[in-house]
């Protein structure tokens, strides 16, 4: 009687997670180089100011996009399907696309947060807020050049990431895996945080700061795809068929890193809308007429200040010069205790602006 186990059943062979995989790969990347693109157009033209964080979103955008392209190459040479339907060439081709799209994503989730990061250092007036805003800015980018170099060092010769034939070592990629990932969620809470701090102490209506919190928050928002993707990271670390289980883990990536780079650059779009759509974007404080010349109304006037440090971070006004139209130096220096001569005292009680 023979002993030989019976061969693989065709649908068993022929079952494929790949075009599903295929899809979100595309989708996503697709939606993010628009939001880009419409935040690029907003700096320009509305705004007439690109800053250091749009060219860094922009960078961002690049390695997602070379991400996606690594995967899909992965996806034509086998992933989503069973390993045993894979020749060794396809197998090989495939885990050297895993190798470069690591690489890909952590430069681009690294340049992600960096922009918000950016973003907050330019609204950011207290020494103590900036003090944590650049240590959360130089950990990110000292947490992407280790995984970098434990990433291309994680097996030794480097080959024997992708060939498992050729003789050597590997670290304990399932453990190096989980510890990446677990820092990476921490510096999302970390996002999600500072916002919170920065804006808490101001001087401004409730909920003035509440809508600001959140939108200034909106790149923290990829903590909930991170939290996601470390289930996907355990089913791949244990897995005996990684070409069969790698789709949820490369898709969740994808996902993570496209819906940081659209959170990051949603509030910048601010301007963009309240220029097409003024009924549902337009300020409740000011209009066309008192653009450069602070807000007015009931005969009354104050000078205006920016959130950001150029006026250049959000815009939700109906012009579209500044971008957050919010009094931050006079939220910092007005209150019950204000010194009326300084120049951006309140000229007129709160009461009097209509809001």
């Amino acid at each position: 009687m023979s002993t030989t186990p019976p061969p693989f059943p065709p649908e068993y062979l022929n079952a494929d997670k790949g075009p599903q995989a295929l899809a979100i790969i595309i989708v996503f990347p697709s939606l993010a180089l628009v939001i880009v693109a419409l935040r690029f157009y907003t700096r320009r033209f509305l705004v007439n100011s690109i800053s250091h964080e749009d060219l860094t979103i922009l960078a961002a955008l690049i390695f997602s996009i070379a991400t996606s392209i690594c995967q899909a190459f992965q996806v034509k040479n086998g992933m989503g399907r069973h390993i045993q339907a894979l020749t060794m060439e396809q197998g090989i081709n495939s885990l050297k696309a895993l190798f470069a799209s690591i690489m890909m994503y952590n430069f681009g989730l690294t340049l992600t947060k960096i922009s918000i990061v950016l973003q907050y250092i330019r609204i950011a007036h207290q020494k103590s807020h900036l003090r944590w805003c650049w240590a959360l800015f130089w950990i990110t980018i000292l947490h992407c050049i280790d995984s970098f170099v434990t990433g291309v060092l994680s097996c030794y010769p480097v080959p024997k990431f992708w060939d498992d034939r050729i003789p050597g070592g590997c670290v304990n990629k399932p453990a190096l895996w989980y510890a990446n990932a677990a820092i990476n969620i921490i510096q999302d809470i970390w996002l999600v945080a500072l916002p919170i701090f920065i804006l808490r102490k101001l001087f401004m209506p409730r909920r003035e700061k509440i809508v600001l919190m959140l939108i200034l928050g909106l790149g923290g928002f990829a903590c909930c795809a991170s939290v996601i993707r470390l289930n996907a990271l355990h089913t791949v670390a244990t897995s005996q068929d990684i070409t069969w289980d790698n789709p949820g883990t490369a898709t969740w990536s994808t996902i993570e890193l496209n819906v940081g780079i659209i959170c990051a650059s949603l509030p910048t779009l601010r301007a963009l809308f309240a220029k097409y759509f003024p009924r549902f974007f337009s300020s409740s404080v000011l209009s066309r007429g008192n653009v450069g010349n602070g807000y007015r109304s009931n005969g009354y006037s104050r000078k205006r200040n920016s959130v950001s440090h150029d006026g250049t971070l959000l815009d939700g006004t109906i012009h579209v010069k500044n971008e957050v139209d919010v009094d931050v130096e006079s939220a910092k220096n007005e209150g019950p205790f204000a010194d009326s001569s300084s120049d951006t005292a309140l000229r007129a009680p709160p009461s009097a602006f209509v809001r």
